[in-house]
């Protein structure tokens, strides 16, 4: 029991630190980073542009200055939105990917291979969906490249 607890353990951290660090063979993986890298760009730049229309001094600002920034909101929004319909799109697909090679892995099992082989091979890859599962729909923003920082 302690030898299958260590096993599962090592494979979950192993596809912990593949998903985090990324492989230049999953174009899925990579996609996903992409993504999540251009939702954390225009989620700063959307915190920036309201950042900007806050800032205008309403006893001396013009009209023009206040359409100016609202739009540069309005644009913003439009590129954050485009930009999370991409990440969460990018997630999805990596995703049947994951399980998609699940499913031929199993399948691809021989038929006298003992059980035990068959589910510790599975393992790693089983853990790899579940963290994949468990990041869709959610961007982790570092404080370098976003207003925000999620962990």
């Amino acid at each position: 029991m302690k030898r299958q607890l260590a096993i599962g353990l090592t494979a979950l951290l192993s596809a912990s630190l593949l998903v985090a660090c990324g492989s230049d063979d999953d174009d899925n993986g990579s996609d996903v980073q992409e993504a999540n890298t251009e939702f954390c760009q225009d989620l700063r730049e959307y915190g920036t542009a309201l950042t900007g229309l806050l800032s205008l001094d309403p006893t001396v600002a013009t009209k023009e200055e206040f359409e100016e920034a609202a739009d540069e909101v309005k644009e913003a929004r439009g590129d954050l939105a485009e930009s999370r319909a991409d990440l969460v799109s990018a997630e999805l697909d990596n995703l049947e990917t994951q399980a998609d090679d699940l499913d031929g892995s199993l399948a691809d099992a021989p038929d006298d291979a003992v059980i035990a082989d068959v589910v510790t091979a599975a393992q790693t890859q089983i853990a790899e969906v579940q963290i994949s599962l468990a990041a869709v729909d959610t961007a982790v923003c570092t404080a370098e490249n976003s207003t925000t920082s999620e962990g």
